[in-house]
């Protein structure tokens, strides 16, 4: 993803495999396969799995102290896929929310389920980057846009967001970084139109 130095943004590291990206920060940090922690901020990536998790495949920290990281469910069906995505607090609290990846509607969602959407998406390769590509557009244009625990579960039009931050790629003349957004908004696209 080649957005850096649009409008003056800060960036932050996340990993997808063993590949180490960059990505847009909003106030918060991402990985995939490692566990990580921030020595710039108290940001925890919860990765390797609790006794009851088995391994992450995407996690995501914030400022406040709070994470959240996307399993696979124990009772995964590829006809009706289920991720479960488990949100820590700020004292280390968690609470385990399950998502039909088929019931979840980019244009009225919560930022867990898209969380666990867009890892979908990655895993099944449907789509290349669309966990960094959500978390950058869920930040909004003006990377104004934070989330914590009262604002985690609190349902957003994600698709126009997405679409904004495509436009705003075309608009840049970046059409990597295009072409990557417009990847997920087709596949959003594709998956609701059914």
């Amino acid at each position: 993803m080649n957005i850096a130095g649009i409008n003056g943004y800060n960036y932050s590291n996340y990993y997808t495999g063993t590949k180490r990206n960059t990505a847009k920060a909003n106030g918060m940090n991402s990985g995939l396969l490692s566990n990580v922690s921030s020595t710039s901020s108290n940001i925890t990536l919860h990765m390797s799995g609790t006794e009851d998790s088995g391994n992450a495949l995407t996690a995501v920290g914030f400022p406040d102290g709070s994470s959240a990281s996307v399993y696979k469910s124990d009772a995964y069906d590829s006809a009706n896929p289920e991720y479960r995505v488990r949100y820590w607090d700020k004292e280390g609290n968690y609470t385990d929310t399950n998502v039909q990846i088929n019931d979840v509607d980019p244009r009225n969602a919560s930022y867990l389920e898209m969380l666990a959407y867009t890892t979908y998406s990655d895993v099944e390769g449907f789509t290349k980057n669309a966990f960094g590509d959500f978390m950058n557009a869920a930040g909004g244009v003006n990377g104004n846009i934070t989330y914590d625990s009262d604002s985690i579960n609190e349902k957003k039009d994600y698709m126009s967001m997405i679409k904004e931050f495509m436009q705003l790629q075309y608009d840049s003349n970046n059409l990597s970084g295009y072409l990557s957004y417009k990847e997920l908004y087709d596949y959003i696209n594709d998956r609701t139109e059914r």
